[in-house]
């Protein structure tokens, strides 16, 4: 929930009106197209302890109605796979946990998130 309201506040203040959300497990759970306001009230966060995150990143990456250009943030809390993102990203990530693996994109921290 928290991280889910970092990108709707981050979204807002950017001006961002659409926010495409895909959730991963055993599957991947693609939630569509959300206004930023809706972020954080609306979704039911579907998975919870995935660790193959992969699948998720190429699902958009390959997605035709996602830009091209547009930049990934994936959320976890360190326990994941190998990722191999194309494009710009960056990681949300509960303070004091870490990547199994060095990453190429930013690394943001949630100070009060739960490890």
């Amino acid at each position: 929930a928290q991280a889910l309201g970092a990108i709707a506040s981050y979204a807002i203040a950017r001006e961002v009106t659409r926010v495409r959300v895909v959730f991963c497990d055993a599957a991947v759970y693609d939630e569509g197209y959300m206004a930023p306001e809706a972020i954080a009230g609306r979704v039911r966060v579907r998975g919870r302890g995935g660790t193959s995150l992969q699948p998720g990143i190429e699902l958009l990456e390959r997605a035709a109605d996602f830009p091209p250009d547009g930049p990934l943030l994936i959320i976890t809390d360190g326990m994941c796979d190998r990722l191999h993102p194309r494009r710009d990203h960056a990681f949300l990530m509960p303070e004091g946990r870490n990547l199994p693996f060095v990453p190429r994109g930013k690394v943001f921290r949630l100070s009060n998130a739960p490890p």
